[in-house]
């Protein structure tokens, strides 16, 4: 976590006769520190719309911390970049998880569980979902994942937003998300994988094993492969317009949604993977084309931080 440093500075200053006027300057800062607990929630029955019920998973406070300031001749403050949490709202068509770690897996997890009704991914109130993910569990190496799967029917998708405070949210469809498809079908799941299935899925992700017949084989982003020979691209469909007539219907707008409402901004976009050759990746055919189930991920370093 980073930590600001607040200087108190004393002044002394002598004057010698015939000599130069110094001088010197000396502070110890006072420490504040308060902490939040990083939590976790397991999803469970009907109620979560394209992924967990299980809600927030966790939240933290950063912590301050003074220091020591040395000479200084003009007047000012030293400090860090602050350490702030990330608001996240998320939904999928069908399902889907959510978690955070780092590069190398998921240390976090809320299970999801598959929506049932329509509503129960695109209206207010039970579609999208909320969580915070604590300063301390976000700073820049930490990654944030979504895991989502499909029915293999109608359409699928994910949609969403991360936040720091008053920074500029970072939208799903952004250029920085990498997914991975997984080849593994989990349409008849209602929980989709545990997160040890998950961890060892992003191993093969990373190591770029995984079979060219059946999956990206590594991370791929919209303009193709971060994984060397990965295969396909990210897939960035509409944005979550008001307006009804596209693929998806609104998805509980910002601006439209009551007060208090998890809700996502038009600007965001659907996203989804892209093998190849598919006029509409958003589209179901009917099988498992997508290769999904399928991870994606944002680093958090590349979620704004609020002005200075």
């Amino acid at each position: 976590m980073h930590a600001f440093l607040h200087l108190d500075r004393v002044w002394f200053l002598g004057a010698i006769v015939s000599l130069v006027a110094l001088a010197c300057g000396t502070s110890t800062g006072g420490t504040t520190t308060s902490t939040g607990g990083a939590g976790s929630s397991t999803g469970g029955g009907s109620s979560g719309g394209m992924g967990g019920i299980g809600g927030m998973g966790g939240m933290g406070q950063g912590g301050n911390q003074g220091g020591e300031g040395g000479i200084n001749f003009t007047s000012g403050s030293g400090g860090g970049v602050p350490a702030v949490d990330v608001d996240v709202v998320l939904t999928a068509d069908n399902a889907y998880s959510f978690g955070y770690g780092d590069a190398a897996g998921i240390t976090t997890f809320i299970q999801g569980s598959r929506a049932q009704t329509a509503g129960q991914i695109f209206n207010c109130g039970e579609g999208p979902e909320a969580y915070l993910v604590p300063a301390a569990e976000a700073p820049p190496s930490a990654y944030l994942y979504i895991v989502t799967w499909d029915d293999l029917s109608v359409t699928q998708g994910v949609l969403g937003q991360f936040r720091r405070g008053t920074g500029a949210p970072l939208y799903t469809g952004d250029a920085q998300f990498e997914a991975c498809a997984t080849g593994i079908n989990m349409q008849s799941s209602q929980t989709g994988p545990t997160q040890a299935e998950i961890n060892e899925q992003i191993a093969i992700c990373n190591s770029g094993s995984g079979d060219d017949a059946t999956t990206s084989g590594g991370w791929v982003n919209a303009a193709g492969a971060v994984t060397p020979g990965a295969i396909g691209t990210l897939a960035v469909g509409e944005a979550n317009d008001p307006t009804p007539g596209g693929t998806f219907p609104p998805t509980c707008p910002t601006g439209a949604a009551p007060p208090d409402t998890a809700s996502i901004d038009p600007e965001a976009h659907w996203m989804w993977y892209q093998p190849g050759g598919i006029a509409n990746p958003f589209q179901s055919t009917g099988s498992n084309t997508f290769r999904a189930y399928l991870i994606f991920r944002i680093a958090a370093e590349d979620i704004p931080l609020p002005p200075k």
